[in-house]
């Protein structure tokens, strides 16, 4: 009995360590793009896209997993997500990308879904900035849990300003329902 009480403790100290770690990752990511704002003086969008993707990481890998350990690696797996998709993006380019992402979860191939969106800010440069292309292409087919959600991987990617990021995310629906939420696996 001893034993299995000295395992139990040490598995508590090693899922605290880790859990701190995680919120120590957050909350650096957090002050890093905290101080950056946007040319209108509100909060940049790598900020905002760092702390919506932790609140909906952190909802989602707490409802998927029950535990502080699922809110927290949900946490955690949403303000990378969303750190990397709002550095770059703005409103509109966001939205086009949410379409593309909704158009490549039900698609019946691996095509990719692309959008381009011309710039809405006046530049000051003679050369306008070139439009921003985003896109979605599912990397696997649709998979059912037994929950009765589907969920399928989802390689998005953004080219603005002529830097490309891409990264692959699993997003899963609900049964019944037609909003996506990227989860971790």
């Amino acid at each position: 009995m001893t034993a299995l009480t000295a395992q139990t403790m040490s598995l508590r100290t090693i899922s605290r360590k880790l859990a701190m770690q995680a919120v120590g990752i957050v909350a650096a990511l957090g002050l890093a793009t905290a101080c950056t704002t946007s040319e209108s003086g509100g909060p940049s969008n790598q900020a905002m896209g760092t702390f919506m993707g932790a609140a909906v990481g952190g909802a989602v890998g707490g409802l998927a997993f029950g535990s502080a350990g699922g809110v927290i690696g949900g946490a955690l797996v949403g303000a990378l997500a969303g750190n990397l998709v709002g550095r770059a993006l703005d409103n509109q380019e966001r939205a086009r990308l949410a379409q593309a992402t909704q158009t490549a979860f039900t698609a019946e191939t691996n095509q990719p879904t692309n959008y381009t969106v011309e710039p809405t800010t006046k530049s000051t440069s003679a050369t306008p900035p070139p439009p921003t292309v985003v896109g979605a292409r599912p990397t696997a087919p649709a998979t059912t849990r037994a929950d009765g959600s589907t969920c399928r991987p989802i390689e998005l990617t953004a080219t603005k300003n002529g830097q490309t990021t891409t990264e692959t995310t699993t997003f899963c629906k609900s049964a019944g329902s037609n909003e996506l939420k990227p989860v971790s696996v």
